[in-house]
């Protein structure tokens, strides 16, 4: 792993007690939809994984698309930690909080994931297992890429609940 690597890792140190925690309807949904670069990363990926001869032919560029993709999630759940949840409201309904402290603990895990995913592939370059490296990517990418993408739409879905039970729109 390179210096530069090291240095953009992060490690996130969020609370071990269960304190009271909301989102930030507005920057949550914001940062979810300026994060385009990210998206367009995960799609140039899953491309690549629908077609695992790509990954053998052009090992390096798959390479470098999950790095690219690792320092994209690390700014990602960054501002989604700083901006989009607040510790200690004034007011929230418990059952939210639950869940907001559940989903934003799931950052640190699907980061450290694509940490490992990225370490695994770049030995695998380096010793040349070629067949190895497309496994890899193709069972464990594509794990990682489900809980990804189920981590998002629970916290789209956390999203519409906070704002129905905002402005009065729920049940």
């Amino acid at each position: 792993m390179t210096a530069t690597r090291e240095v953009t890792r992060r490690t996130t140190t969020l609370p071990t007690t269960l304190s009271a925690i909301t989102i930030n309807v507005a920057f949550l949904q914001e940062i979810k939809e300026a994060s385009e670069e990210l998206w367009k990363l995960l799609g140039k990926i899953q491309e690549l994984r629908a077609r695992p001869i790509s990954i053998h032919m052009h090992p390096r560029q798959v390479v470098d698309l999950l790095e690219q993709l690792q320092d994209q999630l690390a700014l990602y759940f960054t501002l989604e930690e700083y901006y989009g949840y607040f510790e200690d409201p004034v007011e929230v309904d418990p059952r939210l909080s639950e869940r907001a402290h559940a989903l934003r603990m799931e950052h640190q895990t699907l980061y450290l994931e694509i940490c490992a995913i990225v370490e695994r592939a770049e030995r695998l370059l380096d010793q040349r297992k070629l067949a190895s490296l497309t496994r890899h990517i193709v069972l464990r990418f594509g794990a990682f890429n489900e809980q990804l993408r189920a981590h998002e739409a629970h916290e789209d879905e956390l999203i519409l609940e906070s704002l129905e039970d905002d402005i009065g729109v729920g049940d």
